[in-house]
């Protein structure tokens, strides 16, 4: 008996320190893989859905972007729209230095034509005809560069121009292109551009047209490579944000003033692809959210994440992975459909990885002002009691005329 009750205590023993392991392998932090060799001042890998950060050497390091910066500029230019109008070559932008496509002063050129040779051949003028053209200026366009910056969270970025010709106080960091990168890739025109080898753009007064030649060697160099954009100066040294997408996974890798710029993005991807896959939390279209409404004609409006809940983790941080949904619960009407609400906050283990919009999906209009309320409850009323009288009168009257028939019977009875 003894014997029995000392093998069951060793029994549950075991078992107990077993599920202890499994509990607290399951409770630590995924181990992170072995990082790339990379040789960049400034490196950084991003995925693209989530923004999370997979790895990164000195990204908050502020840095000469050079002609990276005309990602920026591209990006305006898109989100301004009318691709196709046409746009005549200036005498300021026809003798911007470095970089061309030798255009000439008067010429006229569509905008979508400027943006292949903004992104493939890195032309300044392109770069000042372009930003002449949205913003009359380029004074008056490096504000909007700025004003979007500040909008895109790229905190530690300040520009002076729109082509990266070195200037003092014209700077970004790793980390802040890869936001710029990132919300640059979500433009289909943009994404097409920067993906496209060579191009041809007509040539004013030429019996030949213009031939673009990409001047990013990632898009011949790495299988799956997608853009976006080089860079050089002697003070920047060699920089290329590049983009590469294998499936669902898009990565986003950035090495600025680097003697291997190349291989450096090269061993970024492998270790991305190698090491990660796209996670899908939550489709958007599977998450509703009731927002309160102050002051709305409805209560609440029904919310939903601006993109699906995706984000890149390794096999091991899967079971880690969870997201929260955060309401700003002070809005109030009118609130206009497609109006950010909230947020929800991906979460890998203790890390917050990344953050999607929550957006209303319809339309909350404003609750009319107090005497237009009570004057349109006074009309109400008017109405209901002219409608209650009228039919009250026609049932009285009713009643009157069955007692004046019944009345005429009995007399003729008697």
């Amino acid at each position: 008996m003894h014997q029995r009750t000392c093998r069951l205590l060793c029994i549950l023993l075991i078992l107990g320190n077993v599920f202890i392991s499994i509990a607290s392998a399951a409770a630590a932090p995924a181990e992170k893989p072995t990082p790339p060799a990379t040789q960049g001042k400034a490196v950084i890998l991003m995925d693209a859905h989530s923004g999370r950060v997979l790895y990164e050497n000195n990204a908050h390091q502020r840095m000469s972007p050079a002609s990276i910066t005309k990602i920026m500029t591209a990006l305006l230019v898109v989100e301004n729209g009318n691709l196709n109008r046409v746009v005549e070559i200036s005498k300021n932008a026809a003798s911007t230095p470095e970089s061309s496509v030798w255009l000439e002063e008067g010429e006229k050129i569509a905008v979508n034509h400027l943006l292949y040779a903004l992104m493939l051949n890195s032309a300044n003028d392109a770069a000042v005809a372009l930003v002449e053209g949205v913003a009359g200026s380029v004074e008056a366009f490096v504000e909007l560069m700025n004003r979007r910056a500040r909008e895109l969270g790229m905190n530690n970025t300040h520009f002076c121009n729109p082509h990266g010709l070195e200037e003092t106080g014209h700077y970004t960091t790793a980390y802040d292109l890869a936001l710029l990168s990132r919300e640059a890739m979500t433009y289909e025109v943009f994404s097409r551009i920067v993906a496209t080898k060579t191009y041809k753009i007509p040539w004013a007064n030429n019996d030949y047209q213009r031939l673009l030649i990409n001047k990013n060697r990632l898009l011949w160099r790495y299988d799956g490579a997608v853009g976006i954009k080089t860079g050089y100066t002697k003070q920047a040294g060699n920089c290329v944000v590049g983009a590469a997408q294998k499936g669902p996974l898009m990565l986003i890798a950035i090495s600025l003033n680097s003697p291997n710029v190349y291989p450096d993005l090269q061993a970024l991807f492998d270790y991305g692809f190698t090491n990660y896959h796209l996670l899908t939390l939550k489709e958007a279209n599977q998450l509703s959210v009731e927002v309160p409404v102050l002051n709305g004609q409805e209560e609440t409006v029904a919310a939903f994440p601006k993109t699906d809940l995706k984000v890149a983790v390794t096999d091991a941080e899967k079971a880690q992975t969870s997201y929260t949904v955060e309401i700003d619960d002070k809005i109030t009407a009118p609130v206009r459909e497609g109006q950010v609400v909230g947020i929800c906050r991906i979460h890998v283990g203790e890390e917050e990885a990344g953050t999607v919009e929550l957006v209303a999906g319809t339309s909350v209009a404003e609750k009319p002002p107090l005497w237009e309320r009570f004057l349109s409850f006074a009309l109400k009323a008017a109405v209901f009691l002219l409608v209650a009288f009228v039919v009250l009168f026609c049932i009285l009257y009713l009643i009157r005329i069955i007692n004046l028939r019944r009345r005429k019977r009995r007399m003729r009875r008697k």
